[in-house]
């Protein structure tokens, strides 16, 4: 149970190096001092230095077999974990828009196309009826052609760089599971 701790720990050290390296190289630490309310590069900086503190802390564990370095280890891993969700929740753009702020509406809100039959709907006298409508053979021929009017985009291809920060904090709960487990035999 120790050493999966370690490897475990291992894994997720170097999940958070893969993302502190790529958002270093990225500027994020600019971006982020420039723009009010910006994430504080300490916390950042903290939650790393920290992770690697109780990983040496355990592996100084692993040596001496000593349990208070491995309470130690997890004790630093706590706090670790909690910067870490910090971090996220400072980074998570919640709530999405500004207090008032209408969203725009979705092409699925907005209320279909209608083209009245003027001719049948005068003769029914339902002139303001908004369902009345009249389908064309110019409108089914265009549907025939072009069944998905309207721009058209690339298929949507999934970025694996998503899955890094969700495996980081996976990686992460796992750790601490394994190294209290570990800590308490």
């Amino acid at each position: 149970m120790r050493f999966a701790a370690l490897a475990s720990w291992l894994i997720t050290v170097s999940l958070g190096a893969f993302m502190l390296r790529t958002w270093l190289a990225r500027g994020g630490l600019r971006r982020e001092r420039a723009r009010a309310g910006g994430l504080p590069p300490q916390l950042i900086f903290g939650h790393a230095a920290l992770a690697i503190t109780g990983l040496l802390l355990w592996a100084a564990y692993l040596a001496a077999g000593t349990r208070a370095l491995a309470w130690t280890a997890v004790g630093a891993l706590m706090v670790t974990v909690g910067l870490g969700l910090c971090t996220v929740t400072l980074w998570t753009p919640y709530p999405a828009r500004r207090p008032g702020e209408r969203r725009d509406a979705a092409p699925w809100d907005e209320p279909a196309m209608v083209v009245p039959d003027t001719a049948q709907a005068a003769a029914e006298g339902e002139a303001g009826d908004p369902l009345a409508f009249h389908v064309t053979d110019e409108m089914i021929a265009r549907l025939l052609q072009d069944p998905f009017p309207g721009p058209r985009h690339r298929p949507i291809r999934p970025n694996p760089a998503v899955l890094v920060p969700i495996a980081h904090g996976f990686a992460a709960i796992f750790t601490f599971v394994l190294a209290v487990m570990a800590a308490s035999t």
